[in-house]
């Protein structure tokens, strides 16, 4: 679909809304126009904006439905104000307590206030397929102070449960109390308080989010609409941006400083930050998985450069020192010994013919002379790398990592099953190695929660509530993990991250390939106010979910003539 197809699509479903979502806006700042958003390559769309499921469509949770508090991961987790004006922990540190803004209306005119705050926790207690966040792990019960404050009562001295609860999306008691299954809820019709609210002329193809009419932010969002059109693939998406076809993307495009931006280097930019680390992971409830010797010499086998320049462009440089699995601005956790342990290993370093000495040592040889590697018992070695169709940059980087294997006399081979597959396959253990990506998050305990928690699988379905898991555990480091949380004392957190990464980089309980670049790619043609390396006010990737509504509400069009469709 070309720009002028779509702008024609957009103004056919603008001319449907009423007057009355064109808020007041400042004076001096143009307002109105539809920005053109591209997330990623998706199919089709079929309508859920339930912020509580696991996949929503997009929007749902950037700019539609608000957290308490925004935490943005490029300040370190530092707080910004949002539904909540601010929060405090009790003396015991076992209640923490939200004062909410008094000036929130939910997008039909009804009054936010405390009892949507209680409600929404309720819930997730009910029908725990909902607790996104992780509130359950610490929740006690909600207490209503008076209509905007609120009180939550934790288990448990739980010392993270300010960034849990502040990132809990809120629904609207009015509505949601008449839902009887709020876990396959599909919320077509939503009523939040966003800033874009107003779900226009929905198709398969395309779908408006449009401003909220009593949105807090006075005379914000500047502009009408967010348009969402639906590609294939990453290629057609890509297409679409390079065509100029799109406003606010969030792909990786290769080679994008001379296939994008020197088309029109004065409109077309593009601004890529590390925020989270992308990489290996294997099962390890199979053999030979479970062997730490085995996954040692997957690392080792791994082309950490090429895959670098080929699958990344060379767009992020990766110290060896990611190895331990911290966040550059956390570097001060790990202790010098875990370095020089990544480097004794060789952790980090693409050496193919070492890994071909680990597995030798460990008894991985070739028995039957077909030219790969059996199992100790003779039996053979044969296992896949999955990633997700369409993802062409981490397919490439599967592509050189299944080379290095097979270099290393391992039978490794890539397939490439759909999104949901894939995600499915991840939670619930049936694979046998991925590529996929982890959450820094506030602290680097969110790191380790995330890889190496037993407890975040559940013994019954064995599914899995952490991002992506190795399935590497041991007792010990549920209880270092626990313990960071029931700490206040910084001193004594460091050192519990400390044995954490000590155990994540000698156990390779994962692999990191590298620090996953946030895609965020933009054109100034239309729209300004985007972020960038001289105004970095928040992450710029429109999938991002926590700061994308920041975005969204500081872009304005770039004059008067320029949002005319």
């Amino acid at each position: 679909m070309n720009r002028k197809a779509l702008l024609l699509l957009v103004a056919l479903l603008v001319m449907s809304l009423s007057l009355g979502v064109v808020a007041a806006q400042d004076s001096e700042i143009p307002s109105g126009g539809t920005v053109i958003v591209v997330q990623a390559g998706r199919g089709q769309w079929s309508a859920n904006f339930n912020p509580l499921s696991p996949n929503p469509s997009d929007g749902t949770r950037q700019v539609m439905y608000d957290p308490l508090v925004v935490f943005d991961p490029l300040d370190g987790g530092e707080p910004t104000p949002w539904l909540a004006t601010s929060y405090e922990y009790s003396e015991d540190a076992t209640a923490l307590t939200f004062h909410l803004r008094d000036d929130v209306l939910w997008s039909d005119g009804e009054q936010f206030n405390a009892d949507d705050v209680v409600f929404t926790l309720e819930l997730v207690e009910q029908f725990p397929a909902l607790d996104r966040q992780g509130v359950l792990n610490f929740f006690a019960g909600v207490e209503k102070v008076d209509d905007y404050t609120v009180t939550v009562n934790l288990v448990d001295v739980y010392s993270l449960a300010h960034t849990v609860v502040g990132k809990q999306r809120i629904v609207p008691e009015h509505i949601w109390s008449a839902i009887e299954d709020p876990v396959t809820f599909s919320n077509d019709s939503p009523v939040a308080t966003g800033a874009f609210t107003e779900v226009t002329d929905f198709t398969p193809e395309n779908y408006l989010l449009c401003r909220n009419p009593n949105f807090f932010l006075e005379g914000q969002p500047y502009v009408d609409c967010l348009a969402y059109p639906a590609f294939t693939g990453n290629e057609q998406s890509n297409l679409a941006i390079i065509n100029g076809d799109v406003d606010w993307g969030g792909n990786f495009i290769p080679d994008i400083d001379n296939t994008f931006v020197a088309l029109d280097p004065e409109h077309n930019h593009r601004w890529f930050v590390g925020v989270n680390p992308w990489g290996f992971y294997v099962n390890a409830t199979k053999a030979p998985f479970d062997d730490v010797q085995f996954r040692l010499a997957l690392a080792q086998a791994i082309d950490y450069g090429t895959i670098a320049l080929t699958a990344e462009n060379g767009y992020i440089e990766t110290p060896q020192e990611v190895a331990a699995g911290i966040w550059p601005q956390f570097q001060t956790f790990v202790p010098e010994s875990v370095f020089e342990k990544i480097r004794e290993m060789g952790l980090g370093v693409f050496d193919v013919e070492r890994a071909a000495q680990t597995l030798e040592a460990a008894g991985y040889t070739d028995q039957n002379g077909d030219g790969w590697r059996d199992m100790p018992d003779g039996s053979p070695i044969e296992f896949t790398v999955q990633i997700v169709n369409g993802w062409t940059d981490v397919v490439t980087a599967a592509q050189i990592m299944s080379q290095g294997f097979q270099d290393a006399g391992l039978n490794a081979s890539v397939v490439t099953p759909d999104q949901t597959t894939f995600q499915a396959n991840l939670q619930g253990g049936n694979f046998d190695t991925s590529l996929g990506w982890a959450i820094w998050g506030e602290t680097p305990w969110n790191f380790f929660d995330n890889i190496m928690n037993s407890t975040r699988v559940d013994p019954d379905t064995g599914n899995s509530t952490g991002q992506f898991q190795s399935r590497v555990f041991d007792p010990a480091w549920d209880q270092l993990l626990q313990d960071f949380l029931q700490s206040v004392d910084p001193a004594e957190q460091q050192a519990i991250i400390g044995q954490l990464v000590d155990a994540y980089v000698t156990n390779v309980v994962h692999t990191q390939i590298g620090v996953f670049p946030a895609w965020f790619e933009y054109t100034t043609s239309r729209f300004v106010g985007f972020p960038n390396a001289d105004d970095p006010y928040a992450i710029g990737a429109p999938w991002q979910e926590e700061t994308a509504r920041l975005v969204a509400t500081n872009l304005r069009c770039a004059d008067a003539a320029s949002c005319g469709e």
